[in-house]
């Protein structure tokens, strides 16, 4: 007979007076692992804080190894029993492997650091993992980060490890070699809970997938149902086009910024769409190579191999390049690294685009006025004429948007525009790219983790092998 080993019954959480999760169900069964996939990344959150006992007010029932607990109980004596392998590695960055492995023990004075070593050198072998135990944790990939947390939990005793976005960070190639640790923990009577917010490929360990929207559960899928199709049919959050070919039509293309027929090259299949005026699609890639394969193209830095690719109804090659630029857009990963200029003011690196645009934009007094009085209820006065760098996150993040509100193009390209582990800012983010949207602006955003795409509205295209 199976072993219930965690079980929540009618689960609520209230954050800043709302509800974010309300009548959650969710039973986990030792030695079968369990899929959780949220509509809502703050769902998704809430939950983990939950499970890392953050939370301080929770209503409804607990249960751990088939025993009635309250959440205080759970947070004193259960709570032990379980891991979270986090996108965001808590491993500490200026120890090494084998020190984060063993931080608890280096007390232990009659154990030498040669044995420590020895010892993750062992763990590592029998996982047929090739590491460096001596190298420094920032220095490792995330998919390593992973990997030690996991061999952590493992020599810690977890009974449940909860594996959260883990495989938004990773490549195709790295999903498997992190399903191959899995299964080894697998046999050795450990239990996964995985949530995720949209990458489905870890889901093919589960065995029942549970899929909350509004936070709470809508339904339950047993193995055989769990496919993107079906979880798209379920949450209805956006139209799924899925390696499916296009047959636009003739007014479509007309009216259509950017449209993508068939192209393929080094993607796992061939890419259709059509991108509007005003409209918002998402590219889901497995990995980094296929998303800069995308920048590269839209940069016309390359040329589509396959396929026809279509700038406002003419082949993109045949577009000037100067007129092409002036018309689109790019906001890369990263941007406040990487297209700022942090010795300026506000202001100035609002006007940046503009001065491109718009022949010495920037030196009339009277286009400043007109910046300042647009962008008034995003971005308070007072802060313009102080440096980038001395203002808060969230004016930045601000920054950043309304650099291209106010220059106007045809077509925005986003890369990866949300973080995995800032939810505020994520927020604003959202904000900023429906309201471009909202002036005309084709947004495309191109990314390889989920977060809070799943928030915007908008078609979704998954470029994943079937």
């Amino acid at each position: 007979m199976k072993k219930e080993l965690f079980r929540i019954f009618n689960l609520s959480i209230r954050q800043n007076q709302s509800a974010v999760l309300s009548n959650l169900y969710l039973q986990v069964f030792e030695g079968e692992h369990t899929g959780i996939l949220f509509n809502s990344f703050y769902e998704r959150t809430a939950f983990l804080d939950f499970i890392d006992g953050k939370i301080s007010e929770v209503e409804g029932i607990i249960y751990f190894e088939e025993t009635a607990v309250t959440y205080q109980d759970y947070i004193r004596s259960y709570k032990k029993e379980t891991a979270i392998v986090y996108e965001s590695s808590r491993l500490m960055n200026s120890l090494s492997v084998y020190e984060n492995l063993f931080y608890e023990r280096l007390s232990f004075l009659w154990i030498t650091a040669k044995k420590y070593k020895k010892m993750a050198e062992n763990l590592f072998e029998f996982f047929h993992l090739s590491l460096d135990v001596n190298q420094k944790v920032k220095s490792l990939t995330n998919f390593e980060r992973i990997a030690v947390e996991l061999v952590k939990a493992f020599l810690q005793g977890k009974k449940l490890i909860f594996l959260s976005n883990s495989a938004s960070l990773l490549d195709a190639g790295e999903v498997e070699q992190l399903l191959s640790i899995l299964r080894v923990l697998e046999k050795h009577g450990i239990t996964f809970l995985i949530g995720e917010t949209f990458d489905i490929r870890l889901f093919r360990l589960t065995c029942t997938l549970h899929l909350i929207k509004n936070g709470q559960t809508l339904r339950i899928l047993p193995r055989s149902q769990i496919c993107q199709e079906e979880i798209q049919r379920s949450l209805g959050s956006y139209s799924v086009l899925r390696h499916q070919k296009s047959h636009h039509q003739d007014r479509d293309i007309r009216e259509s910024v950017l449209a993508f027929d068939n192209v393929q090259d080094i993607l796992p299949a061939p890419l259709s769409f059509t991108l509007k005026k005003g409209q918002i699609l998402k590219i889901i890639c497995s990995s980094n190579r296929e998303t800069d394969y995308l920048l590269s193209i839209l940069r016309r830095k390359v040329s589509a191999g396959s396929g026809t690719i279509l700038f406002r109804g003419q082949p993109l090659q045949s577009v000037s390049l100067n007129q092409y630029l002036k018309s689109c857009g790019i906001i890369e990963s990263n941007p406040r690294r990487t297209v700022l200029f942090h010795n300026m003011t506000v202001l100035y690196n609002l006007c940046v685009p503009l001065d491109s645009k718009i022949h010495n934009f920037w030196a009339n007094p009277g286009n400043q006025k007109g910046v300042e009085y647009t962008l008034k209820d995003i971005i308070p006065p007072g802060y313009l004429q102080m440096n980038i760098d001395q203002v808060p996150m969230e004016i930045v993040q601000k920054v950043i948007y309304c650099r291209w509100l106010l220059y106007v193009p045809e077509l925005l390209v986003c890369m990866n525009p949300f973080s995995i582990i800032d939810t505020s800012l994520n927020r604003i983010t959202l904000d900023m790219l429906r309201l471009l949207s909202s002036k005309g602006i084709a947004v495309l955003i191109i990314s390889n983790n989920w977060t809070m795409d799943t928030e915007i509205e908008g078609e979704a295209v998954f470029l994943t092998q079937e």
